[in-house]
């Protein structure tokens, strides 16, 4: 939605199909129900389903709904796919450029006629063959692209993706060398290009000078608003903050994402002029530790509620935000650190690499704050360095600026995508 919302917004025209249980399509305002519906093929047969369009939500983007949902990948490809050949045959869709947005779209590519075919990758990672069930499914829909899928050491659709697709986008430059070398990927023709692009996180409502979740809105113009929600989260969890303490957001507490390094350090954390909040999300025997931390760390460590919102506020009254992930391929989390003013502090791999720059004290530049591993010295060095950059109450300002200003946006992705499709049109 948010490289659709971009399109529409620099004048071109973009619609999204998407599928959606009618329980949660009801709940969209602006979406009406039209008088035809499409035909798809289920586990159970064939069936006609309710078809919803409307405006998106906050953009001029055309959104399209099959209500709908599949009970597993290869059902819910072959409903989308379904849906997309019956559209296009009563021409209701018509693009120059068709983008398949994750593997579950991946046969909906050869069947809506377009000049430019990408298939996209957003988390970095595809998943692994189908299953004979699912296979089955894809066949019983009727796609002539079911024997790409059941092709020998290629029963998957990332293979069906690569098949049809003119080039294969992945978040970052890291994802897109993983992804050539997985099989899902190794029958692709060899001219068919990888293309990493940043994607943006300015999707609403990721944006705090609208964000209703906020106690108090804020730009990078403006930044009073963000010194108020500091203020409310003080409060609110009664953190012991000082005008120069550091108060640190921290990414989702998981295992094999970094969760049980955080939790190793934060006794350590106690010693320096930091503040710690962690989101109420994560796996919860790491959460359990972390709530008990908590008790006996007061004032230093909170756990939030397991809401969203909780976690846009978390990231509005940050100083800077913790991203220990050590196979990040999106750099999402940065970049909606930055989104909020929040500097990154994150692991010196993947994503991260890719797309942040390590600040320099003497030029005054750089996006974040990188360090080498997950040791507890080296995290504590990089948290030092964000404390000494917050003591400069003018100088951090200025950082959070910047911040702000470069975050990573939706128009900066729809302009590679362009770039992309212009190569084949």
């Amino acid at each position: 939605m948010g490289l659709a919302r971009a399109v529409a917004a620099s004048g071109g025209s973009a619609t999204v199909l998407s599928l959606a249980s009618p329980e949660a399509t009801a709940k969209v305002s602006g979406l009406a129900r039209r008088l035809r519906t499409v035909n798809v093929q289920t586990l159970d047969g064939a069936r006609d389903v309710l078809l919803f369009e409307g405006k998106a939500p906050l953009s001029q983007a055309q959104l399209t709904v099959v209500a709908v949902e599949g009970t597993n990948r290869g059902e819910s490809a072959a409903l989308l796919a379904c849906a997309a050949r019956a559209l296009a045959n009563d021409g209701l869709l018509k693009a120059d450029v068709v983008v398949a947005w994750g593997e579950t779209a991946a046969l909906s590519l050869a069947l809506v006629p377009a000049v430019a075919r990408l298939f996209v990758v957003p988390s970095g990672r595809v998943g692994g063959p189908l299953s004979e069930g699912e296979i089955a499914i894809v066949e019983r829909a009727g796609i002539d692209t079911a024997s790409v899928a059941t092709s020998a050491g290629s029963r998957s659709l990332a293979a069906l993706g690569a098949a049809f697709a003119n080039a294969i986008v992945a978040p970052s430059a890291s994802a897109a060398r993983l992804l050539e070398g997985d099989r899902g990927f190794a029958e692709r023709a060899s001219d068919e290009p990888f293309v990493a692009v940043r994607f943006g996180c300015d999707d609403p409502p990721n944006d705090p000078a609208t964000d209703p979740a906020l106690p108090a809105n804020f730009s990078a113009k403006a930044l009073a608003g963000k010194l108020e929600c500091r203020r409310s989260m003080t409060r609110r969890y009664s953190l012991a903050l000082g005008p120069r303490t550091l108060l640190l957001g921290s990414g989702q507490l998981r295992r094999g994402k970094g969760g049980e390094e955080l939790l190793a350090m934060l006794t350590n954390l106690a010693k320096l002029d930091v503040a710690m909040l962690v989101p109420g999300d994560g796996d919860a025997s790491l959460l359990e530790r972390a709530r008990r931390l908590a008790v006996q760390s007061p004032g230093r460590l909170a756990v939030l509620e397991a809401d969203d919102a909780q976690e846009r506020v978390m990231r509005s009254a940050a100083d800077a935000f913790l991203c220990a992930d050590p196979d990040d391929r999106t750099g999402r989390a940065a970049g909606l650190a930055q989104r909020y003013g929040a500097l990154p502090i994150a692991l010196d791999a993947g994503a991260a690499r890719d797309h942040l720059v390590d600040y320099d004290v003497a030029s005054a530049t750089g996006s974040a704050i990188l360090f080498g591993s997950l040791d507890a010295y080296d995290v504590e060095s990089a948290v030092r360095r964000a404390l000494a950059l917050r003591s400069s109450a003018d100088g951090f300002t200025r950082l959070v600026h910047r911040l702000m200003e470069t975050a990573p946006r939706w128009s900066q992705a729809a302009a590679a995508f362009e770039e992309i499709s212009a190569a084949f049109i």
